[in-house]
């Protein structure tokens, strides 16, 4: 197991800990340690790349890593009253439609799509939106709901690529 792969593994790791401190009560910790976990994202990234370790069960973990994190705040701030149920199944749909997009590009093309810049860029906008919503900034709530729209046209990229890497493969 590379390197790499041992970051995102522990970023798993550290989801229950996160949650726990906001059901508890304990924002400022929950920011603290969602800090760190995002910047492992980071790390593992760089990581990979520094060492030549770049796979396609990093490529497929990363991103379930990440899923796996924001989905399991998202349900613990709508449970704590912060955002909506409706909030929470807005950002759910293009997750999940780009994890069935991803099986189905590996399974049936054997290809792993890359990240793509509107992709990091939605992913570094669900970051701040949730970050600021842990520590209870107002405007957090509006941050995410811009994070969603920009998660719905990156879903759309990442479809229109997909389908070029289906076409060339055929």
């Amino acid at each position: 197991m590379t390197l790499a792969n041992m970051i995102t593994i522990a970023r798993i790791f550290l989801i229950v800990p996160v949650v726990y401190l906001l059901l508890a009560g304990h924002r400022l910790a929950a920011f603290l340690l969602f800090g760190v976990v995002s910047t492992s994202d980071v790390l593992d990234g760089m990581v990979a790349r520094a060492r030549n370790e770049v796979s396609a069960w990093g490529k497929a973990l990363d991103p379930a890593a990440d899923k796996a994190l924001y989905v399991s705040l998202l349900f613990s701030l709508y449970v704590v009253g912060d955002i909506s149920l409706l909030a929470v199944i807005l950002f759910l749909v293009p997750q999940v439609a780009l994890g069935v997009g991803a099986i189905a590009l590996r399974v049936k093309r054997r290809a792993v799509q890359g990240a793509r810049m509107i992709g990091k860029a939605a992913a570094l906008l669900c970051f701040l939106a949730i970050a600021f919503l842990i520590i209870g900034w107002p405007g957090g709530r509006g941050l995410f709901y811009a994070a969603i729209a920009l998660t719905y046209v990156a879903t759309l990229d990442y479809f229109r690529t997909g389908m070029a890497i289906r076409a060339k493969s055929s």
